[in-house]
């Protein structure tokens, strides 16, 4: 039997139900993560954007000593916009692959519904014979307790009625325990094939969402990767313009000739 075969347990016969709801929580979910990735998805077009617009301003002032360090802080700055970019695509491909996804689910359930229109007729069958059952029980009690008072008080008269009704409701209660049964056998079989669909259901659904999970968190990692490239290129150029350097380029980008003037 499946895991969820448990559902199946409980004086109120609530496993359809909770198979059912926890089926609606899983678009609920779907929705919810493609939601999450939209919202990565912006955050991450905002900083291409801010980026950018800091990329710009690097310089600005003109030249001057310093001026290779703002051309590599520039040509940083925009590398980086340009992954966040990247990201920005990877990611709405992704929301788009999860919203397709949640719309085919609810198609799926939508039909789920109508298939399994049987077992929830089982199940209401269930619910209603065993309340009935229960009512008869009480029934069967209060009519052996008629039966034991007639007895203490030795009334002979009370005696024979009060066993006639334990007889009468005796038959009917068998009755009624035997219809119960078959009743209990037909839901039990239905909610076997419930059960099992619906957990074949579920583990499709969790592989699905942990793909999805997956493929972000590859998108993730690589952009991460290819950040701390950035950076790492960035502190290389960094250490290689040494104050010695940054003079010397100075120098010969503005040379303006050896010999010294008034001569």
């Amino acid at each position: 039997l499946s895991p969820f075969f448990h559902c199946l347990q409980g004086e109120k016969n609530n496993g359809y139900e909770v198979l059912y709801q926890n089926m609606k929580y899983g678009l609920s979910a779907t929705k919810e993560l493609a939601e999450y990735f939209r919202e990565r998805s912006n955050l991450e077009e905002y900083n291409s954007k801010l980026l950018t617009k800091l990329a710009n301003k690097a310089g600005s002032s003109g030249g001057g000593t310093f001026s290779p360090l703002w051309i590599i802080l520039k040509s940083t700055t925009e590398r980086l916009s340009e992954l966040h970019a990247q990201k920005v695509q990877k990611l709405t491909e992704l929301v788009k692959n999860v919203t397709k996804y949640a719309e085919d689910l609810h198609k799926k359930h939508k039909s789920v519904k109508e298939e399994e229109s049987g077992t929830q007729d089982a199940v209401q069958a269930m619910k209603e014979s065993t309340a009935a059952v229960a009512k008869a029980k009480d029934t069967h009690n209060a009519r052996l307790q008629e039966v034991e008072k007639a007895r203490k008080d030795n009334s002979a008269k009370e005696i024979e009625k009060s066993e006639a009704k334990l007889r009468k409701h005796q038959d009917d209660y068998k009755a009624l325990v035997e219809k119960h049964n078959i009743i209990k056998q037909e839901f039990e079989k239905k909610m076997t094939i419930t059960c099992r669909r619906f957990q074949e259901m579920e583990e499709a659904h969790l592989k699905q969402m942990k793909e999805f999970l997956s493929s972000y968190m590859d998108i993730v990692q690589n952009n991460f990767d290819l950040v701390g490239q950035v950076h790492s290129d960035l502190k290389r150029q960094f250490l290689e313009l040494t104050v010695d350097k940054l003079l010397e380029q100075f120098v010969l980008n503005k040379y303006t000739g050896l010999e010294k003037p008034g001569k």
